[in-house]
């Protein structure tokens, strides 16, 4: 037998009724083999954390228990990858040669309706969350049953809830009494769920069992006490945690075992909700003691955790009182030894694990503040207690530090189990270690805040910019020195009344500074305005204004804090910029900007009178032959001879301008009609005709002219200036030197997205839009994880058009969103399907375009789409692109955290083909990144292409996410990706894209193919 090694339990939590009941067990047993336990810690319900996802203490462990589904992807991999034995308890290794400890949930649940079928009960509903392992056994047990009995199974009698607890059986309840079916018994997968569906059922006015018989399973301590006392099954747990420790065991001693999964029989305990036995009776006086020590321990415990509240409320009120809050403050339960390292990273670039503060009740010795630990080195083995050395009576506590804000570190703690963690989950450090990852943020901020003070500090001492001050209380100004500089010709006129400061605005300005003062009362709406103010010799000064509310507690407005700033010589020089903005420097004609100011400005004024006007775009033909056989400078003197000759043509009212290059535009405003056009185009052609002589060399120029009519061709600045391009490259394309005129026959590929924008609009309505499915394989256990959604259009020609062709008009036009919208529905509803055809935990990923991205509501959208499919969050995996990612993080990082607190998974999809990094993925709640299938397709032969693959797959791993590669289509590309342990592929080669029901055939050809 192994002895004085290390034995690490992952789990959830390290209380309550099922976790709290385990783990003493488990670690007695490690006691018995004098070895060390170390249990870590790892769920964290505000933050949505529900696994391991660092090898914390990965090199100090010989072996790993895990409890339920407790260690992230890339952490099993790691352990696959190692020697180190582990084991899982109430849940199946995602290894085929994995060990696994369950109990026989399948057959006790059958027993159970069993049971109630012999009480003469036909109608039998089931309550229960079935994403776990065990529980989804115990929902296959139910239906055993009924098939076993020839009962039908009605849909209506099948509720699934959210959680394990008395909500979700409340909820269960509620449903089953508005669904309809008729029911005469409830079967639930847990006892907190059955306990829920007999307070509603009571609260309701019906009695269990004379009304509704129920039966729960795990014989929580509650079962026994309740009223009516609730038939169950009794969970193993002692079984549960000595086989587990067993086998650990003997794997470390080399023994090759013979069965890789073990089933723990569980035992069905009758009591009376399901009718067979009075409260009042009991079956011997052991079970008469057991039940009044169940009410001695839950009264201990309720009165443990008042007290606990008590202790942990006055010394969360004691740390507080300093600047830092110190661990010791919080750790104040059984826990007597305490240490707690930070993330840091050193200059050259390495992360650390750095002991910034550690306690000890016992004085026992402690690490140095200060010294570094590489994680899975952490916690300090030379430094724990002794209470904790193998044999001991204590455990080792692990647990990670995070907040919205990030990753801080870890904190150990050494000290025995709570006896009564086992009744209810009263172990409030949890409490404690959420407190402390704010109270880090929180100094964090404090030293963020003071460095920004002292910065303002020095800021308000040597700014050119005037400070000022308004004390809403006192309503009097305080001006700095540079105020009163750039004030300095009304000095004699300034005082801290707020009035003295109007009087020195222009009185055109006034308003607009009255009315920027009134908004700022309201919140976001800080100051920000430029007006005129006097100066010096009763001249005006352009100043800028700037500021915002200090508000208090109460949402009262005390200050107004601001800068003022000259901006007199900025305002200037933006007088001189925008003459130049809409002005050509070489020709001194306007340019496109002052163009179309004036084209909107004559399409209005034709508007009125119902005239005509024309644009004609104008455009030298072989003009770059002359500027790549003469240079440039003759090139800009033509140019400006053009010009001339150009404007010689067009009328005081007409306009013409320089595009750029050797294109010219001119309007003609108003006109008759399109012979007013042909009479200017002819004279233009005529002038360009003419020679003229530069430099002693003889020119002669040519042009090609297109042109089109306002309003008959288009009624907006940019339809109009587009046409007469449009007719005037058709010109040049037919020899040039003379007019074209523009006709709809010219804008033919136009009119071809017109169709198809048109008929993309009634697709929907037409039921043209199907949806393809394409497997995603597992690499680690070789079953189908899911499938991402392809969205077809069948148009009513028969030819089908892909998604590359339609996607990008969908997404110009905003139909992308009630087509995204159709997608996400549909997909779930065909994800219904594959639940009710027996696979309840494939995840189905849908596609998100940059639009839906950035409706506000769009988090509201997925919850009514979930509700109405009924399908669970955890089947849902939504998609969105690198590029929609990081565009914009801020919202990126709400947006997806509101998806994340729904329940859904979240992809990164095209990983690798924009411009962002891993770094930036770190900031976004997301689980899965897909590589880029360019990045697959030649990584056999490329080995750069091979390099990206395989750092995109250890970084994200390090970052605790999953990796799906795109576009496999060999066998070679497959077993590459296996070696670079990326976690699922998607592709040609696993399954190309098909219909729901080939999906169905897919998988269930492949889930005989594994159990063969």
């Amino acid at each position: 037998m192994a002895q004085g090694t290390r034995i690490g339990v992952i789990a959830p939590h390290l209380d309550g009724e099922y976790y709290g009941r385990l783990l003493p067990f488990i670690h007695d047993a490690v006691r018995e083999r004098q070895s060390q336990l170390f249990a870590v810690q790892v769920a964290d319900e505000y933050l949505g954390i529900t696994a391991l996802e660092e090898p914390i203490a990965f090199e100090l462990v010989d072996a790993w228990i895990l409890i339920l589904p407790s260690a992230s992807a890339s952490f099993l991999e790691l352990l696959g990858n190692s020697d180190k034995p582990f084991v899982c308890v109430g849940f199946q290794s995602p290894y085929p040669n994995g060990h696994s400890v369950l109990v026989e949930n399948r057959g006790s649940m059958k027993a159970a309706v069993n049971h109630l079928v012999d009480h003469g009960h036909k109608a039998i509903a089931f309550v229960g969350n079935t994403e776990q392992y065990d529980l989804h056994q115990r929902y296959l047990g139910y239906r055993d049953a009924l098939e076993q009995n020839g009962l039908p199974f009605d849909e209506r009698l099948l509720v699934l809830t959210n959680d394990n607890l008395l909500e979700g059986g409340v909820y269960g309840a509620e449903k089953l009494l508005q669904s309809g079916g008729a029911f005469t018994a409830v079967v639930a997968g847990t006892d907190l769920n059955a306990l829920g569906v007999i307070d509603c059922l009571q609260t309701r006015g019906y009695s269990v069992p004379g009304d509704y018989a129920v039966i729960g399973f795990d014989d929580i301590h509650q079962a026994a006490v309740n009223y009516p006392s609730l038939t169950t099954v009794r969970q193993p747990f002692e079984a549960m945690g000595r086989e587990a420790v067993r086998r650990v065991f003997e794997l470390l001693d080399g023994k090759r075992l013979n069965e890789t999964e073990v089933l723990i029989p569980a035992q069905f305990i009758v009591r009376s909700s399901c009718a067979c036995a009075e409260r009042t009776q009991f079956a011997s006086a052991e079970e008469f003691d057991h039940y009044l020590q169940n009410l001695s321990q839950l009264r201990l415990s309720l009165h443990n955790i008042t007290i606990n509240n008590y202790q942990m409320t006055r010394g969360l009120i004691i740390a507080t009182k300093e600047e830092k809050i110190h661990i010791s403050d919080l750790f104040w339960n059984l826990s007597h030894w305490g240490c707690l390292a930070l993330w840091e990273t050193d200059d050259e670039g390495h992360r650390h694990l750095v002991v910034r503060q550690v306690f000890s009740k016992k004085g026992d010795p402690l690490p140095p503040e200060g010294k570094k630990y590489q994680l899975h080195d952490f916690p300090p083995i030379d430094f724990l207690p002794p209470e904790t050395r193998p044999g001991g009576k204590d455990v080792v506590i692990l647990h990670p530090v995070k907040s919205e804000l990030q990753n801080w570190g870890y904190i150990a703690l050494a000290g025995p189990l709570d006896s009564l963690n086992n009744f209810v989950a009263n172990d409030l450090s949890r409490h404690s270690f959420t407190i402390l990852a704010v109270a880090l943020e929180r100094e964090l901020l404090f030293h963020q805040i003071r460095s920004i003070a002292e910065k303002l500090e020095i800021v308000s001492r040597t700014t050119n910019d005037g400070i000022w001050d308004w004390d809403l209380e006192t309503n009097k100004i305080d001006w700095n020195i540079r105020a009163h500089k750039i004030l300095s010709g009304s000095t004699a006129d300034l005082s801290n009344a707020p009035r003295s400061f109007l009087k020195l605005v222009h009185r055109e300005d006034r308003q607009a500074v009255r009315t920027a003062f009134g908004k700022s009362r309201r919140k976001e709406h800080p100051i920000q305005l430029e007006f005129r103010i006097r100066g010096l010799d009763e001249q005006y000064i352009w100043v800028f204004l700037a500021g915002d509310i200090v508000w208090d507690d109460k949402g009262n407005a005390t200050r107004i804090i601001g800068s003022l700033t000259d901006i007199t010589e900025k305002k200037a020089n933006e007088a001189r910029i925008t003459q130049l903005a809409y002005q050509d420097a070489l020709t001194g004609l306007p340019n496109r900007l002052l163009f179309k100011d004036q084209l909107k400005n004559a399409m209005e004024d034709r508007l009125r009178d119902g005239k005509k006007l024309a644009v004609m775009m104008i455009d030298l033909d072989r003009f770059k032959i002359v500027n790549d056989t003469l240079g440039h400078q003759t090139g800009d003197l033509l140019l400006q001879h053009a010009a001339r000759a150009l404007k010689e043509c067009v009328g005081e009212n007409d306009i013409i301008a320089r595009l750029g290059g050797d294109e010219f535009i001119v309007l003609l405003s108003p006109i008759e009609g399109v012979e007013d056009v042909r009479r200017v185009a002819d004279r233009m052609l005529r002038l360009l005709k003419q020679p003229f002589i530069l430099e002693g060399q003889e020119f002669y120029l040519s042009a090609s002219i297109g042109a089109c009519m306002y309003p008959c061709d288009g009624t907006d600045v940019d339809s109009l200036i587009r046409f007469a391009d449009l007719a005037m490259y058709h010109t040049k394309e037919n020899g040039g030197n003379r007019l074209g005129i523009y006709t709809p026959a010219l804008s033919s590929k136009r009119v071809e997205r017109f169709n198809m924008e048109n008929g993309l609009r009634y697709a929907l309505e037409r039921n043209e839009l199907t949806l393809n499915f394409q497997p995603q394989v597992s690499l680690v256990t070789g079953k189908v994880y899911g499938a991402e959604t392809l969205l077809r259009w069948n148009s009513p020609d028969g030819t089908t058009i892909q998604p590359g062709e339609f996607i990008p008009l969908a997404e110009e036009t905003g139909l992308i969103v009630p087509i995204g919208q159709w997608v996400l529905e549909q997909a779930c509803v065909e994800c219904k399907r594959w639940i009710h055809a027996g696979m309840p935990s494939l995840v189905i990923s849908v596609n998100i375009s940059a639009l839906q991205f950035q409706q506000d509501d769009f988090p509201e959208i997925v919850r009514n789409v979930l509700r109405n499919t009924g399908i669970e969050p955890f089947n849902l995996c939504l998609e969105i692109t690198e590029h929609t990612a990081v565009q914009n993080l801020e919202h990126s990082i709400r947006m997806l955290g509101e998806l994340v607190s729904i329940g859904v998974k979240i992809a990164i999809d095209d990983f690798g083909i924009g411009q962002s990094s891993l770094l930036w993925l770190k900031k976004l709640p997301v689980h899965i990144v897909k590589i880029d299938p360019s990045f697959i397709l030649n990584m056999i032969e490329d080995s750069d292409d091979d390099a990206i693959a395989k750092a995109v797959i250890e970084m994200s791993h390090s970052l605790g996410l999953s990796v799906t590669a795109e576009g496999v289509e060999t066998e070679r590309q497959l077993e590459r990706l296996q070696q670079l342990q990326c976690d699922r592929i998607q592709g040609f080669f696993t399954g190309r894209p098909m219909t729901s029901d080939q999906f169905i055939a897919y998988f269930l050809e492949i889930s005989s193919w594994m159990n063969e």
